[in-house]
């Protein structure tokens, strides 16, 4: 795993073994997110989408959950 300057926690850790989603976002993760606070966000998401009752196949549910990830994980 590459050591990465997490944006979240701020700490230089390691990062993710490979990009979580494709394109540009999938390439800031790489290079802004520890794997911890991967794992993190990945709690929160699935208690968002219990609590907001999202469907992962929804393109406006996505939007929602990718600007709350963005938040989240204070990518740049």
């Amino acid at each position: 795993m590459p050591l990465v300057q997490c944006s979240r926690c701020k700490e230089r850790k390691a990062g993710l073994d490979e990009p979580p989603l494709p394109g540009e976002l999938g390439n800031k993760l790489m290079q802004q997110t520890c794997d911890g606070c991967w794992q993190a966000w990945v709690s929160q998401q699935l208690m968002l989408m219990n609590e907001y009752r999202l469907n992962p196949l929804d393109d406006e549910h996505n939007k929602f959950l990718d600007a709350e990830m963005i938040k989240f994980l204070a990518l740049e």
